[in-house]
């Protein structure tokens, strides 16, 4: 058996997630690890899900993704007008996964097909994820803005899952392994959150938005988003989920 090659994304959210394995992961954007996993470069990766959804992976290990049940604080939509009379959209291109879901909110809840542009200027609002959002929310403090987990829970009533190790074909084989080693790996992050923040403001983020648990709640919220992007033609057919 060769070492699992594992892909994550470089953002604070994620280290409880690798701690202790940080020297053997490969590091990339979100839609930079979706096209090394399905070249078979990687064996498994923590890829958002909206991009799983759409490539039709469906082989998830269970118990473990990065969650929101409520406000996630680091997915936010910056709107210059009333999120329902928002028009065009600028969004960061990294992860398709807060980009599908705010396309989802806007089409499938508020009835309204927006066009999405590359200038913030031209824009109505803009989305921001991950350490961008949270250094936005850091020189802005006073600034009301949409967070696209708290807006999903008011709309839904579910959490929503941000991303999820999904295993490609190359990882087939050795699923068990990657799937203790992963499990491992997650318990002792968490119970290692105050050594990975550099601040308190880090850890709070830690703590208290992002939730590392997946169960029968959170199942229920993928196949929820699922739902809603077949429902605004993003996804053409339900493909059951497999949960290793």
């Amino acid at each position: 058996m060769h070492n699992p090659r594992i892909g994550c994304v470089p953002y604070l959210n994620a280290k409880p997630l690798i701690y202790g394995i940080e020297k053997q992961v490969i590091y990339g954007s979100p839609v930079e690890l979706s096209i090394m996993l399905k070249n078979g470069q990687l064996d498994v990766a923590l890829c958002p899900v909206g991009a799983s959804l759409v490539e039709g992976w469906n082989c998830f290990i269970d118990g473990i993704g990065i969650v929101a049940n409520g406000d996630v604080y680091s997915v936010i939509f910056v709107v210059k007008k009333p999120i329902e009379l928002v028009q065009t959209v600028n969004a960061d291109p990294q992860s398709r996964s807060s980009v599908l879901l705010l396309q989802v909110i806007l089409e499938s809840f508020y009835g309204k097909k927006v066009q999405f542009v590359s200038s913030v200027e031209q824009a109505d609002g803009f989305l921001l994820i991950g350490d961008k959002a949270l250094e936005y929310r850091k020189k802005h403090p006073g600034q009301e803005v949409v967070d696209l987990g708290g807006l999903w829970k008011k709309l839904t009533g579910l959490p929503f899952v941000f991303a999820l190790w999904t295993l490609g074909p190359a990882g087939m084989s050795i699923k068990e392994e990657i799937k203790s080693l992963l499990t491992k790996t997650k318990d002792k992050g968490l119970s290692s959150r105050e050594k990975i923040a550099a601040n308190s403001h880090q850890l709070h983020y830690l703590t208290h938005y992002i939730h590392y648990e997946v169960g029968e709640k959170e199942k229920m919220g993928i196949e929820e988003f699922l739902k809603n992007l077949i429902k605004i033609n993003v996804v053409d057919q339900y493909n059951p989920f497999y949960w290793v």
